[in-house]
């Protein structure tokens, strides 16, 4: 138990304290007040896994150790709001995460914002900066591949499910992200979007595509 969470009450001075106030006093119990001895030194405090408050010694919750200023989450965990529980910190690269309370660690301490929620990933300053088919974007994060994209499709069935829902039957054969935006240009790392409404394809206006590869 670390001195900063003691109650810094010396027994060395309880007694003269107690004859003077005529109160008991229990050699058997020298603290009282659900207090303990602290180690051979004449300091009473709070038992292991707990903090002493105004209204006396509370035990820490799960996941929670007692720190200098109260209890605090253990390694590994994360109060997410002020009164909340210790949550587990999010790991590795993709882990999910909030973006308004980040706890994502390094080297992946980022929490890009992503269909309601997030996940953990890192900044880049260019395309070798990234892993695990992650591309680094316009704003320097490496940002995690669309669902789906560039798996093998034969129809848009095959596709179902994915971010990337359409299937280019035509060139590549694979799934891509449809439906993007021209300016700014949305599309993932490496891929551009592409305005296709001038070729009259039911149900596709904008498709993205490999950089470059956009003919207008």
């Amino acid at each position: 138990m670390k001195i900063p969470n003691l109650i810094r009450k010396s027994v060395r001075f309880a007694l003269p304290a107690c004859l003077v106030a005529g109160c008991l006093y229990d050699k058997d119990d020298p603290c009282g007040d659900g207090l303990v001895q602290y180690k051979d030194e004449l300091l009473c405090v709070c038992p292991e896994g707990s903090v002493f408050t105004p209204e006396g010694c509370v035990e820490c919750g799960a996941h929670e150790v007692a720190g200098a200023t109260g209890c605090v989450c253990e390694d590994g965990y994360l109060r997410l709001s002020a009164n909340g529980p210790c949550e587990e910190v999010p790991v590795g690269l993709g882990a999910e995460c909030d973006p308004s309370a980040n706890a994502c660690v390094a080297p992946y301490d980022h929490c890009e914002p992503a269909d309601g929620t997030g996940y953990c990933t890192s900044e880049c300053s260019g395309p070798d900066d990234c892993e695990s088919g992650y591309g680094c974007n316009a704003d320097s994060i490496c940002q995690k591949a669309p669902s789906g994209l560039n798996k093998p499709c034969s129809s848009d069935a095959d596709c179902a499910g994915g971010e990337a829902s359409y299937c280019d039957v035509f060139v590549t054969m694979s799934c891509l992200v449809p439906g993007c935006t021209v300016d700014p240009d949305n599309c993932f790392a490496g891929t551009e979007c592409c305005d296709l409404s001038a070729f009259g394809i039911p149900g596709l206006s904008t498709l993205c595509i490999e950089e470059g590869e956009c003919m207008q």
